[in-house]
């Protein structure tokens, strides 16, 4: 009699004894967790990644205010005396400011710059007329910079994402003041005798001088924020 022969049937899914390797069903569900691995790991590099092009873009914006303030303080520190230009080194306009520089050098002639802070577009530039010697060449100057500038001016963009911009300057003794006229009417204007004349010969009346200019810009300091004030004051010297 032969002897019985046993077998055994092999089950779906099952590995034979002597083969390796993985089944479908282990290949899918690992294929599954490296595609769960990989989403997860690009989620967190890119945000990684705007966090930082957010951060060096808000350095960016304070570095641009930083360079912003040492030009206004610098601009402000060599304001013309009114006395040597007859008339206001300061006017007052919407998001415009406009500023006579004394540019020249001691022992020499008069010399200024007419220099202008204002928007254009939803950039802070500012404006830079060529110095002049004369107040015929000054009121061209002003005149081409109340108009937004010409040809031969100097336009240095300053500060990006700027919603709006206001200026005043601190006018002894009256205070601060944000119109150009009255600026000029308390350096020049006046009920007594000497102040008429002073003003009659386009002189300020003693006692009185620009002390301070206060600049005032809403910007952004990175996309989508909501805009922010920001001010500077800078004390003249007069």
């Amino acid at each position: 009699m032969k002897p019985a022969m046993c077998s055994e049937r092999q089950r779906p899914g099952q590995r034979t004894g002597g083969t390796g390797g993985f089944t479908l069903l282990e290949m899918l569900v690992a294929i599954t967790l490296l595609a769960v691995m990989a989403v997860i790991g690009w989620r967190a590099l890119d945000s990684l990644t705007r966090s930082h092009e957010r951060l060096t873009d808000h350095d960016a914006r304070l570095d641009a205010l930083k360079i912003l303030y040492g030009q206004f303080q610098a601009d402000c520190e060599h304001l013309a005396n009114p006395t040597l230009l007859q008339g206001s080194p300061v006017e007052v306009g919407q998001d415009r400011l406009l500023l006579v520089r004394d540019r020249r050098d001691e022992g020499q002639p008069p010399t200024w710059q007419v220099l202008s802070y204002q928007i254009d577009g939803n950039t802070l530039v500012r404006v830079a007329a060529p110095p002049v010697a004369d107040r015929a060449g000054l009121q061209s100057a002003l005149l081409s910079l109340r108009q937004g500038g010409n040809n031969a001016a100097q336009v240095r963009r300053v500060l990006p994402d700027v919603a709006g911009m206001s200026a005043r300057a601190w006018v002894e003794p009256a205070g601060w003041q944000a119109d150009t006229g009255r600026i000029r009417n308390v350096l020049f204007a006046g009920n007594a005798a000497s102040a008429v004349a002073a003003s009659d010969a386009g002189t300020a009346q003693p006692n009185t001088a620009v002390r301070a200019v206060e600049l005032t810009v809403l910007a952004r300091m990175g996309d989508g924020d909501a805009p922010r004030q920001f001010q500077k004051i800078c004390m003249t010297g007069l």
